[in-house]
C-alpha cells in the first residue's frame, strides 16, 4: 500500500507529443549514414550518437522494394521526441527515407535535407 501511495507523488518522466508530420528524400545508399551524423550533430536535436553509423548499416541490409521502420528517442529544443524513419529501398542503392514526427521537428529536418542536398548539388 505504501508503494503505492509513493508512486502516485512521483515526477511522471516526459512524454514525446504525437506524431502530426512528415518529410521525405530519395538518397544515394552511400549518403545516408552522412546525413544522419549531420542531423545527430544539429545542436537543437539530442539524438544517439551512433545513428549515422547505424542506419548505414541498416539501410545496406535491405533488399530491393523492401521497406523498415525504426522510432527514435531523442530530444528537440530540450523536450521529448520521437522521430520515426522509414527507409523503402526503391531502386538499387537509392533508399527513400520518409520521417515522421512533430510539425517542428519535420521542419528543422526538412532545412537540414534542402542543406545536404544542395551540399551534394541534388
Amino acid at each position: 500500500m505504501f508503494s503505492f501511495l509513493t508512486d502516485l507523488f512521483k515526477p511522471k518522466p516526459p512524454v514525446a507529443p504525437p506524431i502530426t508530420s512528415e518529410t521525405s528524400m530519395n538518397f544515394d545508399a552511400e549518403d545516408v549514414g552522412p546525413f544522419m551524423t549531420v542531423l545527430s550533430n544539429n545542436a537543437r536535436f539530442g539524438l544517439p550518437g551512433e545513428l549515422g553509423a547505424f542506419m548505414r548499416q541498416e539501410v545496406s541490409k535491405l533488399a530491393l522494394d523492401e521497406t523498415k521502420r525504426w522510432k527514435i528517442d531523442g530530444d528537440f529544443d530540450g523536450s521529448p521526441v520521437q522521430i520515426d524513419i522509414e527507409v523503402y529501398m526503391d531502386d538499387v542503392d537509392a533508399p527513400d527515407l520518409t520521417f515522421f514526427s512533430t510539425k517542428s521537428v519535420i521542419a528543422e529536418i526538412d532545412r537540414e535535407l534542402l542543406a545536404f542536398g544542395a551540399a551534394m548539388g541534388k
